[in-house]
């Protein structure tokens, strides 16, 4: 089948980005033809340096329309104009078996699938993510009142609509609250995780006290939050690796970190290759994963796999559908609470932490790329015999 696969860019590298690149692979895998239509050229150097995915996941690659729009709260819009309504009416015209779309960015889109990875676009969401952004600027709320009102049009318009694409998502928490906001099921398809890559990394037993923190370094992140936890944590050493989303949210982290004197155990190491990512995995004990109503984590899984003890925040996928409230790993509501977790499992035996470590590493299994790529061709079965 000829399949058009369409993300706005790959260049960021993060979840969104790493699930769009499986989906081509198991689709060419599959047997399929794969168009990628992105709004910003890919970098492929970058992406195989920090995803270890290449070009061969694709036949051809097309740029609908130019990336360069000025980040705004309004440029959501124009770019569910340029990729969801100019630019699919443009990939429709070349008669494509099915049209996936990887990530959203409004509602409606005319696809015939579209991976959610969370309804972000729902006014009053952005106030869980970047809290002190709203809740203190007057300004910037009654700024963004326009879009709120257009929003809940384009959802309300959504809802009323006959013809809706089937909805993939990743995590229960995820699909409950398209379930709740958008009135539709989600189908929840889980991220692939490469844990084959990682298990042999849990045979190791020579591991240091290190924490490792994986995520993009931007505010929604929370990572601010780890100096804090890192203050309380005398015998561990923190290490945070991620692409930069934002040079000014990097900026802080550096200066926080020297202002509460944990310069001795925290280090960044922005844009780190995939290479140093599996040593840290391999010498690490703990993984702190601190994002608030995170969608999945994938990097939860992959350090799970890896043989690390998972500490994530009590909210969004990681706590209810990888570590699952506690069965398989810790949560936590607050700096205080992280860090007495984090200090107790770094002065666990090797015998309790290898306990620990084997109902971990099954956990993380049920996430591989086999299984994943496994329900892509049972989707794309379904969708050809409903045309």
């Amino acid at each position: 089948m000829r399949i058009a696969l369409i993300h706005d860019s790959l260049n960021a590298c993060g979840g969104a980005e790493r699930l769009s690149l499986a989906f081509a692979k198991a689709l060419k895998e599959g047997g399929h033809s794969v168009d990628l239509y992105v709004m910003e050229k890919t970098m492929w150097d970058r992406v195989e340096k920090l995803t270890s995915y290449n070009r061969n996941v694709i036949d051809n690659e097309y740029v609908l329309y130019p990336y360069g729009i000025v980040p705004s709260i309004y440029s959501r819009f124009l770019s569910w104009l340029l990729r969801d309504v100019a630019g699919i009416h443009d990939v429709r015209r070349r008669r494509y078996d099915v049209v996936v779309a990887t990530k959203q960015i409004l509602v409606p889109t005319f696809v015939d699938v579209l991976y959610m990875h969370f309804p972000d676009f729902v006014p009053g969401f952005e106030y869980l993510y970047y809290p002190d952004r709203y809740m203190y600027n007057t300004a910037l709320r009654i700024y963004s009142r326009p879009a709120e009102l257009l929003s809940r049009l384009l959802i309300s318009l959504f809802k009323n609509m006959e013809y809706k694409p089937m909805i993939l998502t990743n995590s229960r928490f995820s699909a409950s609250m398209i379930s709740r906001f958008l009135g539709v099921n989600g189908l929840v398809v889980y991220p692939p995780v490469n844990v084959e890559e990682y298990l042999p990394l849990s045979r190791n037993r020579d591991r240091d006290n290190i924490v490792l923190v994986i995520g993009r370094i931007e505010p929604a992140k929370n990572i601010a939050s780890v100096p804090f936890i890192a203050e309380k944590v005398k015998n561990g050493r923190f290490v945070i690796i991620g692409s930069i989303g934002s040079y000014s949210y990097y900026r802080h982290l550096v200066r926080l970190i020297k202002s509460l004197s944990v310069e001795d155990r925290v280090r960044i190491l922005p844009n780190a290759s995939e290479w140093q990512k599996i040593e840290l995995l391999r010498r690490a004990k703990v993984y702190l994963h601190p994002m608030k109503y995170e969608h999945f984590g994938i990097s939860v899984v992959e350090a799970m796999a890896a043989g690390l003890v998972p500490v994530v925040h009590k909210s969004g996928g990681p706590w209810t559908d990888i570590v699952e409230f506690g069965k398989y790993g810790f949560g936590f509501k607050d700096t205080e609470e992280a860090s007495n977790y984090i200090e107790d499992i770094i002065k666990l035996s090797e015998n309790e932490l290898e306990s620990l470590r084997a109902k971990y590493v099954a956990k993380a299994t049920i996430f591989s790329y086999k299984r994943f790529s496994y329900y892509v061709g049972k989707l794309i079965d379904i969708m050809s015999k409903h045309g």
